[in-house]
């Protein structure tokens, strides 16, 4: 009987360590299927977001090249307009200087030698009745005290360093010669310019019986300056 209790307790020992270790097995599998079941959520999870991440860097880029565009054409649009505004100050520049034609409201004057008064006193000083250089000067001087913008003499423009002198019996603008009769075209208010050349040096011509006459005219057309505009005793300051 002994032998027998003994074998029946073995074999429930046995069949219970049997168990017990079929048991921990399959709670090391489960375990394991558990574990392996969180890694691999966890790897799709950092797959998910680096994905995500991947996506919002790309749409960053993106913007970040949208900006560059547009600051680049930004910049070429306040480079055109600085381009721009230097070329309206240097039109307006060319303009002052006289550079360019100009057209616009003023008066046109006429000047000439008094051939009859010559004729009448063959023995007189012919000097009595020509047009000289002083006189012209007198005359542009009015103008420009009545605010002329633009002054030309025979097609010649006159401008701030225009040099007007009497060589033997010729007169000299801008190195060029010119003779009587004297067209002068000046642009300005017609009026003021007129009242002021009036009661100037073409005054005393008119009333010594010069061929002289005064119009206004509203389609003036000045050319531009063409002489030299070297500059050597001037510098920049």
């Amino acid at each position: 009987m002994k032998r027998q209790f003994y074998a029946v307790l073995i074999i429930t020992l046995g069949c219970f360590l049997v168990g017990s270790l079929f048991s921990f097995q399959r709670g090391l599998a489960r375990s394991g299927s558990q574990q392996n079941a969180a890694i691999s959520a966890r790897m799709d999870n950092l797959v998910s977001t680096i994905m995500d991440l991947e996506r919002e860097i790309a749409a960053y880029e993106g913007l970040i090249e949208q900006y560059r565009v547009e600051l680049a054409e930004m910049d070429l649009i306040h480079q055109s307009d600085a381009i721009d505004a230097y070329q309206e100050e240097l039109k307006i520049a060319q303009l002052r200087a006289g550079l360019t034609p100009v057209i616009g409201r003023g008066i046109e004057l006429t000047l000439d030698d008094n051939y009859e008064g010559m004729r009448e006193n063959p023995g007189g000083d012919p000097n009595n009745y020509i047009i000289h250089y002083d006189d012209l000067l007198s005359v542009i001087s009015d103008l420009k005290s009545a605010g002329a913008e633009a002054i030309s003499i025979n097609d010649q423009r006159f401008i701030g360093t225009t040099e007007l002198r009497c060589v033997g019996n010729v007169v000299l603008v801008n190195t060029t010669r010119i003779a009587p009769p004297f067209v002068i075209l000046a642009i300005g208010n017609p009026t003021i310019l007129w009242d002021m050349v009036m009661y100037g040096r073409y005054s005393y011509l008119f009333y010594n019986n010069f061929p002289v006459s005064l119009v206004t005219r509203d389609d003036l057309t000045l050319p531009a300056y063409k002489g030299d505009m070297r500059f050597i005793h001037a510098q920049i300051n």
